[in-house]
């Protein structure tokens, strides 16, 4: 559809905003409106053209802000263009160009996420997979990630310690026990880990029964 040009708006970061007639209107780059004048009449193509200039500036520029913030994923960013009403074809180019930048990697992306997530949040093996698939990264990048680095004896040591952060040195009931069984299992940790901690954990609500005055 042609339409004709009424006003090119000066914007920051050396990007113009071009009205059309019609109503629309496209931020694009101070380079890519040069050629353009005020009165102009464009055709379907130049008006497609401006489009989809648009959409991949204000798309990238928002992908680069929210990456600025923290990593994400492939699908985060895709989810988040699509949001925005990027097209299919302007999506792909942001998220292939961010790729060849080396700012958007989901095996690197996974690596950090469960680093940071097993340290600051105890958060077990069956926790994290079942996140980094909500967040759109391949089961053979999960199964990569997580091999090796959660077997039995790391969530045991993982699992203990998170328990003994709730619990203090104070008794310990059966109350107290089923809590943290719960806790444990919505962390993640293998059902056996669970089982074991939560055995120990019975043992000693037994001492403590004993030992009350």
């Amino acid at each position: 559809m042609s339409d004709r040009i009424v006003e090119l708006k000066p914007r920051p970061r050396d990007r113009v905003t071009v009205a059309l007639a019609g109503g629309r209107f496209f931020t694009v780059p101070a380079a890519q409106a040069e050629p353009l004048r005020t009165g102009q009449d464009l055709g379907e193509v130049d008006v497609a053209r401006l489009d989809a200039l648009d959409q991949y500036f204000r798309g990238r520029d928002k992908m680069l802000r929210l990456l600025a913030r923290r990593a994400r994923s492939r699908h985060e960013l895709s989810t988040a263009l699509a949001a925005m009403a990027i097209v299919e074809r302007v999506r792909g180019g942001i998220l292939a160009e961010l790729e060849e930048q080396g700012l958007v990697d989901d095996a690197r992306f996974a690596r950090e996420y469960v680093h940071a997530r097993a340290e600051a949040r105890a958060e077990g093996p069956h926790r994290l997979r079942r996140d980094l698939r909500k967040r759109g990264v391949a089961r053979a990048v999960i199964d990569e990630v997580l091999a090796g680095g959660f077997d039995r004896e790391r969530q045991e040591a993982m699992a203990r310690t998170l328990v003994a952060r709730k619990l203090g040195g104070g008794a310990v009931d059966e109350r107290a026990v089923r809590r943290m069984a719960d806790l444990l299992r919505r962390k993640g940790f293998d059902y056996e880990v669970v089982n074991r901690v939560a055995y120990d954990l019975l043992r000693r609500a037994g001492r403590d029964a004993v030992e009350e005055p």
